[in-house]
């Protein structure tokens, strides 16, 4: 409510007439509390009104417009696997919930703010720019398909992106040629079989026996990817003897920070083509998984991991999809991280012919 006085020459014309005027005017224009009488043992959990409440969800959205580090944000999976962000704060007038959507192209992040007790709620939106960070992917690649990855480094080129080939069977120069090109290599054993089904002598054959000669050509193997995923913790002990870091596979969203990657395990998101299907769910998805690696600004690394490069393979990734992810990456400022970044100051121990 504004109140307006008029002067006329200095002349302050008020009347009492007006001042009652004014006075019930103000009476009139106020929103109407009704407070029912409490017991006094009960005053001190009393909810805040609404002029109290409004107020504090205004300050809060702009705190959260200013996007900085002031709020912890986090993010939950549903039952279907679909990703929320979403964070809390507490004040004296009760306990809010904020909850983020990340799923606009123009990267207008909407955002709900609601005070938990009485439901009472905020909705707005802002225009993130990200910015230059740690936060980043860390793209594999299984299995053998050099012939085709090696067709496609002018596109990884292209967007400056670093990826890791796990690769499997015997030593071959395209190892050489991708560490050249900044690329990293790791181990996906000799024959590609479910370890768990195998006796320990043939366990080591088919994941430690070829290192050296790997190592011998100048290629570090860092890192081991698990065939299918599977694995058990007696493997984790063993092979952590050789390589810094092991790799799992799933379709299970998981960011890692650096208490993460110190367990030297580290579980990879499936993202081929039979794992999402249609390229406009692919779109939404990887978008989504790439916004939020970002926005929690907290320097994540989200694991995402493929096979061959085909349109039409089911354990592969479309060319059309591959570059989506790269260029969405670059565009939200993501690092591509090879999981040899994390392998440094690892020992392992030496392997010999």
């Amino acid at each position: 409510m504004y109140h307006t006085l008029f002067y006329m020459k200095n002349i302050r014309i008020i009347t009492p007439l007006l001042l009652l005027l004014a006075f019930l005017s103000a009476c009139a224009g106020r929103p109407a509390i009704r407070q029912e009488a409490l017991p006094e043992d009960s005053l001190i959990e009393e909810i805040p009104p609404p002029e109290v409440i409004i107020p504090v969800m205004e300050r809060i959205a702009l705190q959260v417009k200013r996007n900085g580090d002031e709020i912890t944000k986090y993010f939950v999976l549903d039952d279907e696997g679909d990703i929320s962000v979403m964070a809390e704060i507490s004040d004296p007038t009760g306990d809010y919930s904020i909850v983020y959507d990340l799923g606009a192209e123009d990267l207008r992040v909407r955002f709900k703010i609601t005070e938990k007790e009485t439901e009472a709620f905020l909705e707005d939106s802002f225009i993130w720019i990200p910015s230059a960070g740690s936060a980043g992917i860390l793209l594999g690649f299984d299995d053998d398909y050099m012939e085709t990855w090696e067709q496609y480094f002018d596109l990884f080129a292209k967007y400056d992106a670093k990826v890791t080939f796990f690769v499997q069977g015997e030593f071959c120069p395209f190892c050489l040629e991708a560490l050249k090109r900044g690329h990293d290599v790791g181990y996906h054993t000799l024959h590609h079989k479910d370890l768990r089904k195998l006796t320990r002598d043939i366990f080591m054959e088919e994941t430690v026996s070829r290192i050296a000669a790997f190592r011998e050509a100048g290629v570090p193997l860092s890192s081991f990817a698990y065939p299918f995923g599977f694995s058990e913790p007696w493997m984790h002990q063993i092979l952590l003897e050789h390589f810094a870091l092991v790799r799992g596979y799933g379709t299970t969203y998981r960011l890692y920070d650096e208490e993460g990657i110190n367990t030297r395990y580290i579980s990879s998101r499936a993202i081929d083509n039979t794992v999402i299907k249609g390229d406009e769910h692919f779109d939404r998805s990887i978008a989504l998984m790439l916004r939020t690696v970002k926005f929690l600004g907290k320097g994540f690394v989200l694991p995402l991991t493929t096979h061959t490069i085909s349109e039409s393979a089911a354990w592969g990734i479309s060319p059309r999809r591959l570059e989506y992810l790269l260029k969405t990456a670059g565009d939200l400022k993501l690092n591509f991280y090879l999981y040899s970044d994390f392998a440094k100051d690892r020992s392992v121990s030496p392997v010999t012919r």
